[in-house]
């Protein structure tokens, strides 16, 4: 079995140059949807200076110390805001501090983005929402936070 090397080194420069030829090419029937995904993976070059920090997740604590039954608080922050959020079953509600919400988006992996109601204060509240991973994205200004994925 010959390696990919020898195959290099036995084409000549004629042949070398046609593979490349062929390789840009096909390089040129990029789809939209792969252009979307390269850009995507590009910014993730800096994930972690753009994801809001976790402060605190009551699901962390000592099984002993919640019952079953109680909510889910979680706490993120990025720059000046903070995104305090409590999850009770299927319903998820939160208030941004730190400056007022412009929108708070809910995203999930197996749907649409779901732009949440904000009041002056900052609070929200959605009932009906399934299990499974979400992040939010809050915009207020010039200020995002986006927090990490987190089951629900």
């Amino acid at each position: 079995m010959t390696s990919w090397d020898d195959d290099i080194d036995a084409m000549t420069d004629d042949e070398l140059l046609a593979e490349l030829r062929a390789a840009v090419a096909e390089a040129e029937q990029v789809t939209d949807r792969q252009r979307e995904a390269a850009r995507a993976a590009f910014t993730w070059r800096t994930v972690d200076a753009e994801l809001a920090e976790l402060l605190h997740d009551s699901a962390l604590e000592s099984a002993a110390v919640r019952g079953d039954d109680a909510a889910r608080t979680l706490t993120f922050a990025s720059g000046p805001l903070t995104l305090e959020v409590e999850i009770d079953g299927d319903t998820v509600m939160g208030q941004v501090v730190g400056a007022a919400a412009e929108t708070v988006l809910m995203q999930r992996s197996i749907a649409d983005d779901f732009p949440l109601p904000v009041d002056p204060s900052g609070f929200f509240r959605i009932k009906g929402v399934a299990p499974g991973p979400v992040r939010f994205v809050v915009q207020a200004g010039d200020w995002t936070l986006t927090s990490p994925w987190v089951a629900i």
